[in-house]
């Protein structure tokens, strides 16, 4: 019960209101005696909680002497909250749309919390079409399996580093194989996805509400971004005594070009 009122509040529904509409869909027809008893609402407020529902129509009232009120079908307020939030999705999309904005003041988005770097994890990958660079630990890994799998699925081009020992491989994939938890005692863990060459997300992957991230499609900033992911496999090469060459390229803008012969190598 407590569940279906905190998501009744979010839908703009107040706590009273979510009560006795839930106390009704225990027990109907009921007089607003009935509700104010069933639902702990003072009798003092609860008949104007009642005409509200019976306002928005989540509640109808039958006869008098006493009034008794029977709540709308959970289906049908189902239905009633998809149409009313999409009809102001829809709105809102125009109104957006039609506003002069400067893009250059949306060059940086900045996540707050880890809930919300997952999220945006997610729907990066969901959006690439191309090519995906990732650095990241094992538990950021895990929890965009769905993702990453429907993504090499559709031919994404996948590349992931990281200093973790990894469950399960993606693209090229090439890992220290160190345990996460002894890794957690030295270093606090750190997120970089490019996506396409054009969309960049980096920051803490502290699993916290104070962790910090950002988003952009900054092409300087997604170019430091990747060449960390470079640096870092081609390290990783060095260490591990592995050839990279092919992963290294894989990630590159310009691939074509031998950085061995800038090198003199």
């Amino acid at each position: 019960m407590k569940e279906i009122i905190e998501k009744l509040e979010y839908f703009g529904i107040s706590k009273n209101a979510a009560r006795a509409y839930c106390a009704l869909l225990k027990m109907n027809p009921a007089t607003g005696y009935e509700v104010s008893v069933n639902a702990e609402i003072p009798r003092s407020a609860v008949y104007n909680v009642l005409n509200k529902l019976e306002s928005k129509g989540l509640v109808s009232g039958v006869g008098n002497k006493p009034k008794k009120y029977i709540p709308l079908p959970p289906s049908s307020l189902l239905e009633q909250f998809d149409h009313v939030h999409q009809e102001s999705l829809g709105d809102l999309k125009t109104s957006l749309e039609n506003m002069d904005l400067d893009d250059e003041a949306f060059d940086f988005w900045h996540i707050h919390g880890y809930k919300n770097l997952i999220f945006n994890l997610k729907e990066t990958i969901t959006n690439a079409r191309g090519k995906l660079f990732i650095s990241a630990w094992q538990r950021e890994i895990k929890k965009l399996e769905i993702e990453l799998d429907k993504a090499q699925e559709r031919g994404v081009e996948l590349t992931l580093f990281s200093f973790c020992r990894i469950n399960k491989q993606y693209g090229e994939t090439i890992s220290y194989n160190l345990d996460e938890n002894d890794l957690r005692k030295i270093w606090a863990p750190k997120v970089i996805m490019v996506a396409d060459h054009t969309t960049t997300i980096m920051g803490s992957a502290k699993n916290n509400e104070s962790s910090r991230a950002i988003k952009t499609q900054n092409e300087a900033i997604t170019e430091i971004a990747t060449n960390h992911i470079v640096l870092d496999i081609t390290l990783a090469s060095n260490r591990l005594d592995i050839n990279t060459d092919s992963v290294v390229k894989r990630i590159l803008k310009k691939p074509d070009i031998d950085l061995d012969r800038l090198l003199n190598i």
